[in-house]
């Protein structure tokens, strides 16, 4: 009986490290991509566009140069600056993207100041708590974490602009978070939208997104993001 009792619980115990090493991989393979995208942006459009606004400066110098021009070419400069101009923008477009795939403070700084940043730029008042130092986390989770409350944040933003937020992180064998706004309530999540994503994207390795947003408020976003511990390691920092 007790030889039976212990096969099984063996047998239970590998099942769940097999599990959580699926896990891992795919939130590994996430961060992959998103590696491989940022590098693509960052190695391939941008130098193009960087390299096509060098000629466009280029082409400006020697048109100042070359004095006045003939009547045919009196427009030449003014089309160069609008196509200088929307170089840069591009440019822009493509850092700012560059920056959303990973940002640097991501990788800088980790993720509670990574949050405490996204708070201060935010377009309304954000509190951030941490009641507890965070632990060590994997990449992707870290990720994950950040998007999410940025998605969050935006929303509210965009919907509650007179609203206040407070995101609160805590970790125990999951990363979790709550985004709190004083809005108006109403909010969904849409098929198709950031948030449905990111709840996809956390199924794909258990966790789970929770909406409440009654009638008159407020919003409540809340996040269970498993850690995918390995047997014996712990969420408690410096345990």
């Amino acid at each position: 009986m007790f030889g039976w009792f212990n096969k099984h619980r063996r047998n239970i115990a590998r099942e769940l490290s097999e599990l959580t090493e699926s896990r891992r991989e795919i939130v590994h393979a996430f961060e992959i991509e998103r590696r491989r995208i940022e590098r693509d942006l960052h190695d391939g459009a941008q130098q193009f566009v960087v390299a096509t606004g060098m000629a466009l400066g280029e082409a400006e110098l020697i048109i100042q140069l070359a004095g006045t021009l003939p009547p045919a070419l009196a427009d030449l400069p003014a089309v160069l600056a609008r196509a200088q101009q929307a170089n840069a923008e591009g440019l822009a477009a493509i850092r700012a993207t560059v920056n959303n795939v990973h940002p640097k403070v991501l990788s800088d700084l980790g993720l509670e100041k990574a949050i405490r940043d996204v708070a201060e730029r935010a377009e309304i008042p954000v509190q951030v708590r941490v009641p507890h130092s965070l632990p060590t986390m994997p990449e992707g989770i870290i990720a994950t974490g950040y998007f999410l409350v940025s998605e969050a944040l935006t929303n509210a933003a965009k919907h509650a602009p007179q609203a206040t937020a407070t995101v609160v992180l805590a970790a125990d064998d999951d990363l979790h978070i709550s985004i709190v706004d004083t809005g108006l309530g109403g909010a969904t999540i849409t098929p198709g939208h950031g948030l449905a994503g990111l709840r996809e994207r956390l199924a794909a390795f258990g966790g789970k997104l929770e909406l409440s947003s009654p009638a008159g408020g407020p919003t409540v976003l809340r996040a269970t993001i498993p850690l995918l511990l390995r047997r014996g390691e712990s969420g408690v920092p410096n345990a």
